[in-house]
């Protein structure tokens, strides 16, 4: 397979990438990222919810919580009454495109929510997600377009990641097209340097998403301070891994932390672009819930319609998965790590750095020109998630966002596996295996929320319980026809614990003995 397919699979041509060459020379350790000793210093931080950002766009991080059933979220679901989110069909833009005025004009919202399929490097860019987009830059204040932010880790912090693309060490290889993008954005002024080589204050070595909102002011805080960007790259999750104890408790807390950081960007007019984790080639414990990690973050980008960048994906092909001889952080091109070449583009950091220019582009000529080709919507999930129509799996992994608030739909009080209170609004989900299959099945909510998951058979009775899981189930499962129940818990005082969750369900990598029994 030729690298110039490969570099089409990176541009997004593609959704499965070629195989990877074979190369009979180790790449090199990058040395910029040595520092790996760095103690993880949030561990025991309490969120703090901040209240002095100002108004929110229609209020998306209030509903991202599920304090208001009233509103339409950005989650892909409807409001109470069926409407799709947003009140009106079209909605203004202000009209910038690169180095000249645009007459004022209009998007024309033509669908609904994108679904974010797995199997694509870059999530797609539709009518909606244009319009969502528009919309958290519509939010008044001092934002320079030409300007993004870093906020990450140490893969982040590292040299070899975008800060090349200022340098004289540059070539764009069969991606020349993306010249424009490259020559807009180092036009930005980011507090004297360029977007691409600024020291960023939201990144550290060692450290985790909590870390990026803690404190008064916190790093975010200071760097948008400094820079006044318009988008954000944010890259975390490895550090968060076993940031609490178990993997899945680690998972908890990265979703709490990272729903509030992405809150926070959205108040102030910023367009997150989130990135996925890389395989961890330095223990695989950690490796076999990475897939978990990555579905958790596509469906966090794809509940709010913002970008998501499958980084694993891009370079877990490459030789060696396109890690350094840590196992942790990628490898670069000995010779720059922004020569998007044939040869360079067989390194980590070249790839990660042609899909983050991608990225880029993509965002630039959708919210700041009128050049940019949108992405037809997949076909809304099939069901209205009720006993009678449930919400049909389709593909793996999968990820979704409800609010149960949302439902009018509680059918389920008690289950035959657990005799809690569960007599809260539901949503159900079909799922249909034609083989055996193993299987890792995990729901996210946040403080004063609490949805539980529930396995039950083919006749979808809560008396045939299989399984029930407060965040977390994993099994194997003979082929057959099975639902998931995600229910609201209620309290002692008959208080139903409803509220918006992200389901995920994950096929297990080979290994995962969680994953070995029947349910």
């Amino acid at each position: 397979m030729t690298r110039a397919l490969i570099l089409m699979c990176l541009l997004g041509g593609c959704t499965e990438l070629p195989p990877p060459p074979v190369s009979a020379v180790p790449p090199p350790i990058d040395d910029i990222d040595a520092d790996l000793g760095a103690e993880n210093s949030d561990a025991d931080r309490p969120i703090q919810v901040r209240n002095d950002l100002g108004p929110s766009v229609r209020d998306a991080a209030v509903d991202a919580m599920g304090q208001d059933a009233d509103r339409s979220s950005l989650d892909g679901s409807s409001s109470s009454d069926g409407t799709p989110p947003f009140d009106a069909n079209t909605m203004p833009m202000d009209g910038r495109v690169d180095g000249s005025e645009q007459p004022d004009a209009t998007i024309e919202i033509i669908d609904g929510p994108a679904r974010y399929p797995a199997g694509q490097i870059h999530s797609p860019i539709t009518a909606h997600t244009r319009a969502v987009m528009a919309e958290i830059a519509a939010v008044e204040g001092t934002q320079d377009d030409q300007v993004f932010m870093k906020i990450g880790a140490s893969s982040t912090v590292s040299r070899s990641t975008l800060h090349c693309f200022a340098g004289d060490t540059v070539d764009l290889g069969d991606a020349q097209d993306l010249q424009m993008t490259l020559d807009y954005f180092l036009g930005g002024d980011a507090g004297g340097d360029t977007p691409f080589d600024r020291v960023t204050l939201a990144a550290r070595v060692g450290h985790s998403a909590g870390w990026a909102t803690a404190g008064d002011p916190s790093p975010i805080d200071n760097e948008i301070a400094a820079i006044d960007p318009r988008l954000a790259i944010v890259h975390y999750g490895t550090n968060d891994m076993a940031l609490v104890g178990a993997y899945r408790d680690g998972l908890i807390h990265f979703y709490g932390r990272m729903m509030l950081l992405i809150e926070e960007l959205v108040a102030r007019g910023i367009v997150p672009i989130l990135t996925g984790i890389t395989r961890r080639g330095d223990n695989a414990r950690a490796n076999l819930w990475v897939h978990t990690f990555n579905a958790a973050i596509r469906g966090m980008a794809q509940k709010w319609q913002v970008p998501f960048i499958d980084l694993h994906l891009a370079v877990d092909t490459l030789n060696r998965h396109g890690l350094s001889g840590d196992g942790l952080h990628l490898n670069g091109y000995p010779r720059g790590a922004c020569l998007l070449t044939e040869e360079g583009l067989e390194y980590g950091y070249n790839v990660r750095n042609l899909i983050v220019l991608t990225a880029l582009d993509r965002v630039r000529r959708t919210l700041f020109t009128d050049q940019a080709p949108l992405d037809p919507p997949l076909a809304p999930l099939p069901g209205n998630g009720t006993s009678e129509s449930p919400y049909e799996i389709e593909t793996l992994p999968f990820s979704d966002s409800r609010d149960t608030t949302q439902s009018g739909h509680s059918r389920f009080d008690e289950y035959g596996c657990d005799d809690a209170d569960e007599s809260g609004p539901e949503y159900v989900y079909r799922f249909q295996t034609a083989r055996e299959i193993r299987l890792r099945a995990v729901v996210l909510d946040r403080d004063g929320v609490d949805i539980d998951l529930h396995l039950l058979g083919e006749d979808g009775l809560a008396e045939g319980c299989l399984d029930r899981g407060h965040h977390e189930m994993a099994f194997t499962l003979a082929p057959g026809t099975y639902h998931f129940v995600l229910d609201s818990w209620v309290d002692g005082d008959g208080d139903a614990q409803s509220g918006a969750y992200l389901f995920l369900l994950v096929e297990c990598d080979e290994g995962d003995d969680a994953c070995a029994g029947a349910p």
